[in-house]
C-alpha cells in the first residue's frame, strides 16, 4: 500500500539523496553550448565594453562646454573631426570643440559626455551649434561598464541561456566547459502496450509516454535512451532496467506504480541496490501512485502509465530532480496571472494541479479548467498551463486571481 509523502518532503527528499551528483566536464563550442551546465564560474579576462563609446548619434563634447546652452542661447563649438566606427580613435578635444560620434563610436580623448544630434546643429561654417546641456557621462558607455575585468560573468552550475552565450561571444571565449549531460533511460511497460506504428487491438493503447517523455528530455538537454516496451513480466522489466541502470544515470520506468497483482516496479526498484524506495506515493492530483527510488547514486523513477498523470510528475518532479543532479537551482517558472472562469472544488486532501486554457479578454487573462476524464491525451496539447491548489485548500473560486503556471 501507498505512504504518500506530501509534495514539499518529495522535494526535500530528492535534494537530500541526489545533491553533489558528480557529472564529468566537457568542453563545447559555444555554438552547441545553449542549455548545457557550466562546470565552473566563468571570469572575464577583459572589460566590456573595451573602450569608452557613445551610446547615441550626436557629438562627443567637454560637459562643462554646454552649460547654460538652450534653444534661445546656443553653444558654438569648434568641429574638430568625426569619429570612425570600427577604427582606432585618435582625436583629443580641447574646451570649446565637439566631435560628430555615431552610436557605438570611441570617444575622442578628453571628451566625457555625448550632445544628441537632435539638440544640435550644423550649419557647414565649422562648427556645430548646442542647444540643450548634458552633465558628465550623459549618453556614454564607459570602458567596464557592462563587464569589468575579474567580474564572474556566469556562475558553476548556470544553465547557458541565448544571452549568456552572447556574453561569452563578447568576451572571445569560443569553448566552454559544461557538465557531461545526464543520461536518461525511458523504460515503458505494460502488455497493453504497443509500438506507435501498430495498430492496436482490443484494449491495446500506443506507447505515448516514452515519446513526450524522450521529447521532453532533449528540450532540458539531457541525453535520453529509449529502451522500448516491456511486458508486465517481473522478470523481463529487471533485466531491462538493469541495463539501464548500467548505461545511464536515471531510470524513468513508465507504467507499473498503481497497487496491482501484476504490477511490478515496486519491487524491481527494491531488488536493483540499496537504499531502493524512497517514495512510493505523493499526496498530488494528477500522479498519486508515483515511486522514487535509488540504486547507489542513481534514480529510478516510476511513473504513472497514464500520460496525463506521467505528463505531471515529469515537469514537477523529474525535471526538478535533473536540476539537483546538475546542481543547478530550478529554472524559472514562466506564470501568468489570471481569473478563474468558474469555481473549482478540491477537498481530496492531496496538492491539485489543473490544467487550464488561457483567454485573453481586455487588458487580462481569464484561465478555464480542461475538465477531463484522466489519461485522455488531448488534454495534455488543449491546456496553456497548470492552476496549482494547495492541499487542504477547499478549492477555488470562481472570480478569484490565480497563478497560471505555464507549460
Amino acid at each position: 500500500m501507498y505512504h504518500v509523502k506530501s509534495f514539499d518532503d518529495v522535494i526535500k527528499i530528492i535534494h537530500a539523496n541526489f545533491s553533489g551528483f558528480e557529472l564529468e566536464s566537457e568542453v563545447v563550442n559555444i555554438k552547441d553550448a545553449v542549455n548545457r551546465i557550466t562546470d565552473d564560474d566563468i571570469v572575464a579576462v577583459e572589460d566590456i565594453p573595451g573602450f569608452n563609446r557613445s551610446s547615441v548619434d550626436g557629438y562627443a563634447v567637454i560637459a562643462s562646454d554646454t552649460f547654460g546652452s538652450s534653444e534661445a542661447l546656443p553653444v558654438q563649438l569648434k568641429l574638430l573631426g568625426e569619429v570612425k566606427m570600427g577604427e582606432k580613435n585618435y582625436l583629443t578635444i580641447a574646451s570649446g570643440q565637439a566631435a560628430y560620434i555615431p552610436t557605438g563610436g570611441e570617444l575622442p580623448q578628453n571628451a566625457d559626455a555625448v550632445v544628441m544630434i537632435e539638440y544640435s546643429e550644423d550649419m557647414d561654417d565649422g562648427f556645430v551649434y548646442i542647444y540643450k546641456p548634458v552633465a558628465p557621462g550623459n549618453n556614454v558607455v564607459f570602458k567596464g561598464d557592462d563587464v569589468k575585468a575579474g567580474d564572474v560573468v556566469l556562475k558553476s552550475g548556470s544553465s547557458l541561456r541565448p544571452q549568456d552565450i552572447g556574453v561569452l561571444a563578447a568576451l572571445g571565449i569560443e569553448k566552454v566547459a559544461v557538465k557531461r549531460k545526464i543520461r536518461v533511460g525511458i523504460v515503458s511497460t505494460g502488455d497493453e502496450v504497443v509500438d506507435i506504428r501498430q495498430q492496436p487491438v482490443g484494449s491495446q493503447v500506443r506507447d505515448v509516454n516514452s515519446y513526450f517523455l524522450y521529447s521532453g528530455l532533449l528540450e532540458y538537454s539531457v541525453e535520453p535512451i529509449l529502451y522500448g516496451i516491456t511486458a508486465d513480466s517481473y522478470k523481463k522489466i529487471k533485466t531491462v532496467v538493469e541495463t539501464a541502470l548500467e548505461e545511464c544515470d536515471v531510470v524513468l520506468i513508465s507504467g507499473g506504480s498503481s497497487v496491482g497483482t501484476r504490477d511490478e516496479t515496486y519491487k524491481i526498484i527494491n531488488s536493483v541496490g540499496d537504499p531502493g524506495v524512497l517514495i512510493h506515493g505523493i499526496a498530488v492530483k494528477p500522479g498519486k501512485p508515483t515511486i522514487i527510488g535509488k540504486s547507489g547514486r542513481k534514480a529510478l523513477i516510476g511513473l504513472p502509465g497514464h500520460p496525463v498523470s506521467a505528463f505531471f510528475i515529469f515537469k514537477l518532479l523529474v525535471l526538478r530532480l535533473i536540476d539537483v543532479m546538475n546542481g543547478t537551482t530550478s529554472r524559472p517558472e514562466s506564470t501568468v496571472k489570471a481569473v478563474m472562469t468558474v469555481n473549482y472544488p478540491s477537498n481530496n486532501g492531496r496538492e491539485e494541479f489543473v490544467p487550464v486554457i488561457l483567454k485573453k479578454e481586455g487588458s487580462g487573462f481569464f484561465a478555464e479548467p480542461v475538465f477531463s476524464k484522466s489519461g485522455l491525451i488531448k488534454l495534455l496539447s488543449s491546456a496553456d498551463g497548470y492552476v496549482r491548489v494547495e492541499r487542504g485548500s477547499e478549492g477555488i473560486c470562481k472570480g478569484c486571481e490565480v497563478d497560471v503556471i505555464l507549460f
